[in-house]
């Protein structure tokens, strides 16, 4: 009965053990599954991250190309394609200044003129003779519409290219097409990355049928394959499936096994010739260590069922780590532990939209590379996270900050006085100085700061680009220095880049106009002569003044030409009223010091004249007082050589600095031209003095023999004044505006 009873409550204890254990294993199987459920969507949701990241910057880098090429199309005018040969020159200059490998125009016969760097120009081609990828481009553009080709093979530059194709408008009609060709290294430096999942991942870029287009030089699958269904990646039941998919832009999760450890994949439509990108985490794997623990656990449940269930709590414990390893990899830098520029840009980003007072700012270290180099990548290192530490230590509520890469750092405060922000950052530096100087290496650590102070931006691209304008602009000075960002410095310069990249092309194209404004006669109240003054209309209309580019002509050099080509067009109208049987008048030009003294200026003035047939005395050249102070004696034996070339010589801005008398003793004018800052002295009748030396000058000129201009005339008592003292010719705006050539005719110019 005993032995019976013993056997029933075994049994009972057996069977209930076994059902406990199935309990158990059952629910550590479930467990399982969700863990490896959660485990997945945690790699999915990042891997679909990180392909829209990267599709934004193709899609970015592409439309980037387009705005170029859409902006060199805006400059083909009708009048440049109508001379096919300098059109030709100027597309193959246009080649050189940019990065695409070939740039060619087609007219909308088909044929046109194609520029391939370090292959030269050829025209008359037709656009049939490209690769076949091409054509689509071209034949969509003569339909108004701009594209970009698949990825093709092109033998004339020996590698793999793509093309894109605008259309040309001139006077609202269609005029042409013009393409550009760019390799496929734009993709490669966006895909060769080590920052994909943080390091821990890599892609490709694929087509529809499965080609790789561009390979990720990090890839696990070392054979060199040149389809995704030839190698490890998918079984043959799932292949036909798999493409199925493809044909229809369908996103794709997948995985495979290669050398025993198992990758995840994520295939995602670029949205572009049916492309994917083929995203492969390599993180994956380093939680397999789990799996053998949780077969351990179902293993051992019959027998410990605390520890079982300690194994159940350490494995979710150990899902939940690897999950904010994977949150922390996304957003921070791996050496000092900052958050990176990601993170930085989204916050910012929430920051505006909810339309917080910010300021963002970027700082560095000066000569960053050279400490890297002289003292060690260990102590560059090690600056970096102390650099990080002083930062986390004056951040108040609600900033932030990030490390971008090298000694970048980007600063979120919600401040916006500046007063408090130079304080706040110069303390900054001061405590970065201060832990760098315990090194004892005798160097001293220097920062620089650019600063953006938000107002009604809500976008973060424009910010951080105006943050690196106000860093680098900080980078000149070799102190601790910050720089506020100037919106108007920044629109000056980039005025002062277009000047000095664009002004060769605009004298080759006439944008630069002769104005003119006349002198009148005091006497007799008639016109009298006039000044040539230039003024820059580009090609859409727009004005750039004097006062933003003569400046920079003075310091490059650009005057001299320019000197001359004002003195040209000074002839060609002279000429132009002759021939119309006009009677004409003189017009003076400007001469710079650096024209002046250029050996042949004599010979090419001399030629000037005498090319357009120009009387004596109808071209005054107009020099400054500073010409005088190197040797008097030179400057007159060209000023004679001149006059006697039939040329007037005018000493101009006479009273703007410290004028000497010497000069009118010294030098053998015919005119002086009296500045008008003088005149406004003079014509204030307390200030008798002026007055007094002014008529003294008008009356010396005289004796000497020398007619004198007065410039600023703006009022009917400036111009008595001017008269009662014996001036013999004033000039401005009491008289007129300066004219463009065709409104000075009309209103000036008689035709007999």
């Amino acid at each position: 009965m005993k032995k019976k009873k013993i056997d029933f409550q075994t049994k009972k204890m057996i069977q209930l053990v076994a059902v406990v254990s199935l309990v158990l294993i059952v629910a550590a199987g479930v467990l399982l599954y969700f863990l490896l459920q959660a485990m997945n969507a945690s790699a999915r949701q990042q891997m679909t991250f990180e392909t829209e990241e990267y599709k934004n910057r193709l899609f970015k880098q592409i439309e980037a190309d387009f705005q170029n090429l859409e902006t060199l199309s805006g400059f083909i005018s009708e009048e440049m394609l109508k001379d096919e040969d300098e059109f030709a020159k100027r597309l193959e200059y246009s080649n050189e200044q940019n990065n695409f490998l070939t740039m060619a125009f087609f007219y909308p016969d088909g044929k046109g003129t194609i520029s391939t760097r370090g292959l030269g120009t050829r025209m008359d081609v037709s656009y049939k003779n490209l690769n076949e990828a091409a054509h689509p481009v071209v034949e969509k553009a003569y339909e108004g519409e701009k594209s970009v080709s698949r990825l093709f093979y092109s033998e004339t530059v020996n590698r793999r290219v793509f093309v894109y194709g605008v259309p040309v408008y001139t006077k609202e009609e269609l005029a042409g097409v013009l393409i550009a060709s760019d390799q496929i290294d734009i993709f490669t430096d966006i895909l060769d990355g080590n920052t994909v999942l943080g390091g821990n991942g890599y892609l490709h870029l694929i087509g529809t049928e499965g080609d790789f287009l561009v390979k990720s030089k990090n890839a696990v699958v070392k054979e060199n394959l040149n389809n995704i269904f030839e190698g490890p990646y998918f079984d043959d039941d799932e292949k036909d499936m798999l493409k199925k998919e493809m044909q229809n832009n369908q996103r794709i999760f997948s995985s495979f096994r290669y050398h025993g450890e198992r990758y995840q994949i994520l295939l995602d439509p670029v949205g572009m010739h049916g492309w994917y990108l083929m995203c492969v985490s390599t993180l994956q794997e380093r939680n397999q260590y789990s799996y053998p623990m949780l077969a351990v656990m179902v293993a051992a449940v019959a027998c410990v069922l605390l520890v079982v269930v300690f194994l159940l709590f350490y494995g979710f414990r150990l899902a939940r780590r690897s999950s904010r390893r994977f949150r922390y990899q996304a957003y921070h830098d791996s050496l000092t532990g900052a958050k990176n520029l990601t993170y930085f840009n989204r916050r910012l980003s929430r920051c505006l939209e909810s339309g917080s007072a910010v300021s963002v700012v970027a700082l560095n270290v000066h000569q960053f590379k050279f400490i890297n180099e002289i003292f060690g990548r260990e102590y560059a290192d090690r600056l970096l996270i102390e650099i990080k530490e002083v930062l986390d230590k004056n951040m108040e509520t609600g900033e932030f900050f990030a490390r971008d890469r090298a000694d970048l750092y980007y600063l979120c405060l919600m401040e916006q006085d500046r007063e408090k922000i130079l304080g706040r950052l110069q303390q900054i530096m001061d405590e970065i100085v201060d832990i760098s100087s315990h090194h004892h290496n005798n160097y001293r650590i220097l920062l620089y700061c650019g600063v953006v102070i938000q107002e009604e931006e809500k976008d973060v691209t424009p910010l951080m680009t105006h943050v690196m304008f106000a860093l680098t602009t900080a980078r000149g000075s070799y102190e601790n220095n910050v720089w506020f960002y100037d919106s108007q410095l920044h629109e000056k310069e980039k005025i002062e880049n277009y000047v000095e990249t664009h002004m060769h092309q605009a004298l080759q194209d006439s944008e630069f106009k002769m104005f003119l404004q006349p002198k009148t006669d005091l006497k007799t109240g008639r016109l009298k002569s006039a000044e040539a003054l230039v003024r820059w209309i580009r090609e859409d209309g727009s004005m750039i003044y004097p006062d933003q580019f003569i400046p920079l002509f003075e310091n490059n050099g650009f005057c001299a030409k320019l000197d001359l080509y004002m003195v040209e067009c000074a002839c060609r109208q002279i000429r132009e009223w002759m021939d119309s049987g006009m009677e004409p008048i003189g017009i003076s030009v400007n001469q710079s010091k650096l024209l002046f003294y250029e050996k042949d200026y004599i010979e090419v003035m001399t030629e000037l004249k005498e090319r357009y047939g120009i009387p004596d005395q109808l071209i005054t050249l107009e020099i400054l007082e500073g010409l005088a102070t190197e040797s008097v004696e030179e400057l007159n034996r060209k000023i004679g050589i001149l006059r006697g070339q039939g040329f007037r010589i005018s000493l101009d801005d006479f009273g703007s600095g410290y004028s000497s008398l010497n000069v009118l003793g010294n030098l053998r004018i015919d005119e002086l031209k009296l500045d008008r800052g003088f005149l406004l002295e003079a014509s204030d009748k307390k200030n008798t003095r002026f007055r007094a030396v002014m008529e003294e000058i008008v009356q010396l000129t005289k004796r000497l023999r020398i007619s004198t201009v007065v410039e600023g005339i703006e009022t009917a008592s400036n111009e008595q004044f001017c008269c009662e003292i014996g001036c013999d010719q004033g000039q401005g705006y009491y008289y007129s505006r300066p004219l463009a050539q065709d409104d000075f005719n009309q209103q000036y110019m008689k035709q007999d």
